[in-house]
């Protein structure tokens, strides 16, 4: 708080006693006291007005600084009206108490906001690991059907019945498949607040985490005819389950942003600092001018516009877990030359004795 502030504040004070200075000095010239009386009495009067003021601003002044401390090294400053130094003025106290009225307010709307929010929550993940059973057993379904249809065609074609085609069942696994994902999707977003919760830090085979991706979705690779190339030697500190997971959304994004030939190259290089991941895919590319917004919630740009199927959650979704995870996640594209998506895991001293 400034001298100057706080004298302005007291004008109308200061005015008042200015006031009152010119009438008591006219009171005593009519009443014969000689000038230099009244000029001492004034002085005297001016001397203590300046003693009060300088009193009160420094109180003022010692009890907003200690109030702005406090401020500062608190983290939840909506409890300031509980941590205010004391005061003896009427009006502080006042403030205090209304100020503590409104923080507890604030804070049991948080708290309730914050139940619901965990409510709901638990709600998401009790109900996708409800629906993950129809959706096993409807791939269950399709495989045993499709098995069954390799071994009994032959019979079904002597017998003169028409046998279902197993690409019918094929088709069926793949929308399963697809359902499946943006399944996990929904729990991994409602678990992303929450990662520690739910990792296993240990040391993880990149190689191994890369193949089981691509043996997940083996069929959709096989209907785009996508090629891939995997050369990951390198193993780090991560949670296994976790990095598959943000593996699957980037592969799912290069098959629907592929161009024909898809080719997917998924390498690993080690630096003094960790190990990056590559993955690298000869897709449409990102435009320059979208490439440092495609992480943003909901952000689907021109490829996404032309793609009725884009959400705009699958990168931000990934760069939000890598955050948890300590990874660093970032992207650099070619328009119309294909896109390179980079892990980089730090050198981590994480120990995990199983």
């Amino acid at each position: 708080m400034k001298l100057t502030d706080f004298i302005r504040d007291r004008g109308m004070l200061l005015l008042l006693h200015l006031v009152c200075m010119c009438a008591a000095a006219a009171f005593f010239r009519m009443t014969g006291y000689s000038a230099t009386n009244t000029i001492l009495v004034l002085t005297v009067w001016l001397l203590l007005l300046t003693a009060w003021l300088l009193v009160t601003y420094l109180q003022r002044r010692k009890f907003f600084l200690e109030a702005r401390q406090i401020l500062d090294n608190i983290d939840q400053r909506y409890l300031l009206g509980e941590l205010l130094p004391d005061s003896y003025h009427l009006e502080d106290r006042l403030y205090r108490e209304m100020l503590r009225r409104s923080n507890k307010s604030c804070i049991e709307r948080i708290r309730q906001i914050e139940d619901e929010q965990k409510d709901y929550r638990e709600y998401i993940e009790s109900w996708v690991h409800e629906i993950k059973a129809p959706i096993t057993g409807i791939a269950l379904l399709c495989s045993n059907r499709r098995d069954a249809l390799k071994v009994g065609r032959s019979a079904a074609s002597l017998s003169g019945q028409n046998p279902v085609d197993g690409a019918d069942y094929l088709t069926i696994d793949m929308e399963n498949r697809k359902i499946e994902n943006y399944v996990d999707m929904v729990l991994y977003y409602a678990r992303s607040d929450q990662v520690y919760k739910d990792y296993l830090i240990r040391e993880t085979s990149l190689e191994t985490i890369v193949c089981q991706v691509l043996e997940k979705n083996h069929l959709l690779l096989i209907q785009n005819q996508a090629q891939a190339h995997v050369d990951c030697p390198d193993s780090v500190y991560t949670d296994e389950k976790w990095i598959a997971f943000i593996l699957n959304q980037i592969l799912l994004n290069s098959v629907k942003y592929r161009r024909e030939n898809l080719r997917l190259d998924i390498r690993t290089m080690r630096e003094e600092s960790g190990v990056i991941l590559v993955f690298e895919d000869n897709g449409i590319g990102i435009r320059e001018e979208e490439l440092p917004r495609i992480f943003e919630k909901g952000f689907t740009g021109s490829n996404g516009r032309d793609n009725q199927r884009s959400t705009g959650m699958g990168l931000y979704l990934c760069r939000k877990l890598c955050e948890r995870l300590g990874i660093s996640f970032y992207a650099k594209s070619q328009y119309g030359a294909g896109t390179k998506l980079y892990l980089a895991f730090p050198v981590s001293n994480y120990i995990c004795r199983d």
